[in-house]
C-alpha cells in the first residue's frame, strides 16, 4: 500500500516531537530574571562585600573560589572568604576571573557556606558604580579576635612598691641614780673605749694609794 504525501509529513512531525520529548531536561540553559536593584539585593543577600578572587578549585560537583576581602556592607565576613558555585553555567554557576575585584552578593547554603549564582547582582567593581553609590563606604572585614581595650587601664605591668623592713634599735638602759639615762654602746669600738677608760682610772687610783705622803 502506497502512502500519500500527508502521511509522510505527519510521520516526520511525530518523529521530531518524540526526539524533543526524550531529550534530557538538564541540558536546558539557566534562566535568570533581571537582578534586583542594589538596595533590594542588599536586603535579599546574607553577605555583601567587595573582594578580589585569588584562587579556584572544584570537588567535581561545585567550584570553590577564594577571595581576599577589602570591605564589607553586610554579614559576618573575615579577611578571607570562600564562595561556592555550580560548576557549569547551565546550572547557573558563576565564573570569576582570578585577580579581578568584585562586589559580591552571596547567600548561605544550609551547610553554612557562602554561595553565589550567575543570577545574583554580583559584578566586577569596575562595573558597580551604581552599587557603590547606594552601598556607601562599608567597613573593614573582621580580623583576628583581640582583647578589648578598656580606657584608663594600662597594658604595662607595674612592679609593686618595695617595703623595707623597719630597723630595730636596742631599748635604752634604765636611768641611773643621778637621773641620766645612758644608751648601751652599739658597736665594738664604743665598748673598747669604755674598757680603756676604766683601766686608766683603775691604774690612776693604784698609784695614788701607793705613793707616800711627804710631811714638811
Amino acid at each position: 500500500m502506497r502512502r500519500g504525501p500527508c502521511s509522510t509529513a505527519w510521520l516526520a512531525v511525530l518523529t521530531v516531537v518524540a526526539v524533543i520529548g526524550l531529550a534530557p531536561r538538564d541540558s536546558r540553559a539557566c534562566s535568570c530574571r533581571r537582578p534586583s536593584p542594589p538596595r533590594t539585593a542588599l536586603e535579599e543577600s546574607d553577605a555583601v562585600f567587595e573582594a578580589r578572587a585569588f584562587i579556584m578549585s572544584n570537588d567535581g560537583q561545585r567550584a570553590h573560589y577564594g577571595f581576599e576581602v577589602d570591605r564589607v556592607w553586610k554579614g559576618d565576613v573575615g579577611l578571607r572568604v570562600e564562595i561556592s558555585t555550580a560548576l557549569h553555567s547551565a546550572t547557573c554557576g558563576r565564573s570569576y576571573e582570578i585577580g579581578t575585584q568584585y562586589v559580591v552578593y552571596a547567600n548561605r547554603l544550609p551547610n553554612g557556606e557562602l554561595s553565589d549564582t550567575m543570577c545574583s547582582r554580583t559584578r566586577p567593581t569596575r562595573s558597580a558604580a551604581e552599587d557603590l553609590a547606594v552601598l556607601g563606604a562599608g567597613h573593614d572585614p573582621r580580623g583576628p579576635e583581640q582583647a578589648p581595650f578598656v580606657p584608663g587601664e594600662s597594658t604595662e605591668t607595674t612592679e609593686p612598691p618595695r617595703i623595707e623592713p623597719a630597723s630595730v634599735e636596742p631599748p635604752p638602759t634604765p636611768p641611773s641614780r643621778r637621773g641620766c639615762a645612758m644608751e648601751k654602746p652599739h658597736t665594738r669600738s664604743g665598748s673598747l673605749a669604755l674598757a680603756l677608760l676604766g683601766l686608766t682610772v683603775a691604774i690612776g687610783r693604784r698609784r695614788a694609794v701607793r705613793s707616800p705622803v711627804r710631811l714638811r
